[in-house]
């Protein structure tokens, strides 16, 4: 053996944890009284690793190519830099864990740290949807902080949950943390280059207990490179989090198999509102090159939103097209804010952002949000006669937004760009409808640009620096002005390499 082997081999060797073991299951060949540590010697069945105390570095590896019916659980923990690892072994198809419906979730950590789930497929389909039902539920509600847990390259498909929020829902993949006992959080969770599809009624999403509690969020939560497709409801939900990075994700085709779906009413009303990607009772959120495409529906249909009891979001170089309900949304409910359950909308930048033909509405605010800058975004629309570019409305009691800042917008559209105040259309679909002109001592708009806007009733719009944008212009050109910004040119050269692996790409090129 070359010298610099022997090194390695006795570096590893003392690197190594002593007493880690690798259990291996096989669903066909496999004896759950054999001793499971080698292949010739497998386990037959996920209940025999629930037998046994796994240890730090302990590995559980399935198969590749069978199916096995059950729940993996655990509730054991790895150590830092010695996790416990599910995962695959041998050639084939990654290994599916069946739950059918006969547990909340197929596969449940529960109070664990330090684990990885990797390259294997969870499904949990029961003979009828239920409430609450999960791919993946990670669980947190004895004290403490639970640390570094990796969920990387899964396929989470075919969860029936139920349709309705109200009712419960479902979810893809899950995080849960109670407060009510013990302080407890999340650090260091990565949700990373899984691909969901068929997930009701959502996709990737935290949950927080009690939600109004933003004293002990979980950090350092990282949802990167995840490919979401066919998802009954939201997207990807941040909530419970400080400082959460989500990057690089990939959103097809939302709220598509509703009840109804020919049906405008019954699309968005039996999933309630849903959006692809946003945060909630969250702080300092940073959603950046991402895209969702072809949400159904207009309640509310968008493909971002930066939501209620939030501070200091930032979302950057992301992608919205051809979504039913629009671009943006951004809102707080005032009630819960004058009870001192909420503190509000606070401090979102939205900056450098792209639609592309998304439907009816670009930036939607929806009750008081406080501080909000929108700055340096592109909407590039050829579907609509009327489109309305910022409309301002009220979650109750007429209460509308307070210290917006709208500027440096690029808004090119075939037809009309209005400019508004709302009110709630008498459909109730999520629609919208202009009752008055903005108000411009709480909205400030200037060094806009646009091929034909105007405010209410048909008026003359008018705002400083604004500017005027050609017939002729492409979404190409429009992302050429920033070139004289440095950082957003960086920015936008690397949204486009990132949306090069678009399934849609070729509508994207069409337009540059």
């Amino acid at each position: 053996m070359p010298a610099y082997l022997r090194l390695y081999f006795i570096f590893y060797l003392a690197s190594a944890p002593i007493y880690a073991a690798t259990f291996f299951i096989d669903a066909h060949k496999g004896n759950d009284n054999a001793s499971g540590t080698s292949e010739e010697s497998a386990w037959q069945s996920l209940a025999r690793v629930q037998e046994i105390r796994l240890q730090a570095g302990d590995q559980v590896l399935l198969k590749s190519g069978q199916i096995f019916f059950g729940q993996f659980y655990t509730d054991q923990s790895g150590k830092p830099g010695e996790p416990i690892i599910l995962s695959a072994y041998g050639i084939g198809p990654k290994p599916v864990i069946a739950s059918e419906g006969k547990f909340r979730a197929a596969v449940h950590l529960d109070n664990a740290q330090y684990w990885i789930v990797q390259g294997v497929e969870i499904t949990n389909k029961g003979a009828e949807p239920k409430a609450k039902r999960c791919g993946l539920l990670i669980s947190a509600n004895k004290g403490g902080v639970l640390r570094d847990i990796i969920v990387r390259g899964n396929t989470v498909r075919d969860i029936n949950g139920v349709f309705s929020k109200d009712a419960g829902g479902g979810t893809g993949i899950r995080w849960e943390v109670s407060n009510q006992n013990k302080p407890t959080r999340l650090d260091g969770l990565l949700i990373e280059n899984n691909h969901l599809i068929r997930c009701d009624r959502d996709g990737i999403k935290g949950w927080m207990q009690p939600w109004s509690d933003l004293s002990n969020l979980s950090t350092n939560t990282v949802i990167r490179g995840n490919l979401l497709e066919d998802i009954g409801g939201d997207g990807i939900v941040i909530i419970g989090t400080e400082g959460t990075l989500v990057e690089y994700n990939r959103l097809y085709g939302l709220r598509e198999r509703i009840l109804g779906i020919n049906e405008e009413k019954e699309v968005s009303l039996n999933a309630g509102p849903s959006i692809g990607i946003w945060p909630w009772s969250s702080k300092n959120t940073h959603i950046r090159f991402n895209e969702v495409w072809g949400y159904e529906g207009t309640f509310d249909g968008q493909g971002l939103d930066s939501d209620w009891n939030c501070e200091g979001t930032l979302f950057e170089y992301n992608l919205s097209a051809d979504n039913k309900g629009g671009f943006f949304l951004i809102c707080t409910w005032s009630k819960l804010e004058e009870s001192g359950e909420s503190i509000g909308n606070v401090d979102t930048l939205i900056r450098h952002n792209i639609s592309l033909n998304d439907h009816v509405r670009g930036f939607v605010l929806n009750g008081p949000v406080r501080n909000l800058t929108i700055d340096g975004n592109i909407i590039f629309n050829t579907i609509e006669d009327k489109f309305q570019v910022v409309i301002d409305t009220p979650w109750e009691n007429g209460h509308f937004s307070d210290s917006v800042s709208f500027t440096n917008n690029l808004v090119y559209t075939r037809g009309s760009a209005l400019i508004s105040q709302g009110v709630w259309h008498p459909s109730g679909l999520g629609l919208w409808k202009p009752s008055q002109a903005i108000n411009r001592e709480t909205i400030y708009l200037s060094g806009n640009s646009y091929t034909n806007v105007e405010g209410f009733g048909g008026t003359r719009h008018e705002e400083p620096g604004i500017k005027k944008l050609t017939p002729i212009e492409t979404l190409g050109s429009l992302i050429k002005s920033f070139d004289q910004n440095q950082a957003a040119k960086k920015g936008f050269g690397k949204m486009l390499e990132f949306l090069k692996g678009s399934r849609n790409w070729a509508q994207i090129k069409a337009t540059l």
